[in-house]
């Protein structure tokens, strides 16, 4: 376990903590700055296509990857970060992973777009897919911290909608799934965690929602039903604020009858895949994620 590579990631995040928190604008472009620096593959590629009126995605893939399956992907950055392009590193990891092409929807960002602008775009995601014929067999979900939330949402509206998941499989990571922030680990792994701060939270939580109820199961999807979910792959880091709410999830699938695999990683910080490029853990847990979305493709038996 690489637990020195993680060291100086922990410390950087220590340091931006103790400082006051820039404004959204400079979180924002420092993001975006950090992730371009990460090189990418030869043979990786980027579409630009349009979603909707109000939502551009690229659609990626390494030059191995399958045409015929697709990863929709939800980027994270607590509902007012991120984009297509800061993702390309970690979506060729995952195109590669997976076998498939991999569509990182640029969904609007709050506060400028609150909820339910974020799962709307989401939503449009799906029914692109559809559109250029991929159905539930060829496609599979998948998200980081916020942008796992909305993955998970948009299968409990598809499902409440139609009665039938949108994907065969989902994949989450670092899951920020309770917006009312119930779960005890927050409390109890707040020393442990570099990256989430709780003080912090119920600001993140007003940018998104406003006046919102964080109790609502569309904000909050932990509280909605998990009846009928695909099979559903969940990581998390062991020192995480956000600990239970990925393994709250995991009891309300398998309260449901679902299957979830459910990964604890020792020592790692919230969502450490994106740092793949410089901590072990994170290449092989989007190795193992790939996987686990090859073993429920249906031509696989899943």
């Amino acid at each position: 376990m690489s637990l020195d590579q993680v060291a100086p990631i922990r410390a950087a995040l220590m340091a931006r903590r103790a400082a006051p928190a820039p404004p959204v604008d400079a979180r924002r472009a420092g993001f975006e700055a950090q992730m371009a620096d990460v090189p990418l593959p030869p043979d990786f590629t980027a579409t630009r296509v349009q979603l909707s009126e109000h939502c551009s995605a690229l659609l990626c893939g390494v030059e191995d990857a399958s045409k015929e399956r697709v990863l929709l992907w939800l980027h994270g950055g607590a509902f007012i970060l991120g984009s297509s392009e800061s993702y390309q590193p970690m979506a060729a990891r995952l195109s590669r992973a997976a076998g498939a092409q991999v569509l990182v929807p640029d969904y609007r960002l709050a506060p400028e777009h609150r909820f339910p602008a974020p799962g709307e775009d989401t939503l449009a995601a799906l029914d692109w897919l559809e559109a250029q014929g991929h159905t539930a067999e060829t496609t599979a979900i998948g998200g980081d911290s916020a942008g796992a939330n909305l993955a998970l949402g948009a299968i409990q509206r598809r499902m409440s909608e139609r009665g039938a998941s949108p994907v065969h499989a989902a994949w989450l990571v670092s899951p920020y799934l309770d917006l009312t922030h119930s779960g005890a680990s927050i409390a109890a792994r707040a020393a442990r965690d570099p990256f989430v701060d709780p003080a912090g939270m119920p600001e993140t939580a007003q940018r998104y929602l406003g006046e919102h109820d964080p109790a609502d199961p569309a904000a909050s999807p932990l509280f909605g039903s998990f009846e009928g979910f695909p099979p559903t792959l969940i990581q998390v880091g062991s020192d995480e604020v956000l600990f239970d709410d990925a393994a709250r999830a995991r009891g309300a699938i398998e309260a449901a009858g679902g299957t979830c695999v459910f990964q604890e990683w020792a020592g790692m910080v919230h969502v450490w895949p994106l740092f793949a490029h410089q901590v072990d853990e994170g290449g092989w847990a989007i190795e193992q994620g790939g996987a686990f979305l090859r073993s429920q493709a249906p031509e696989n038996g899943g």
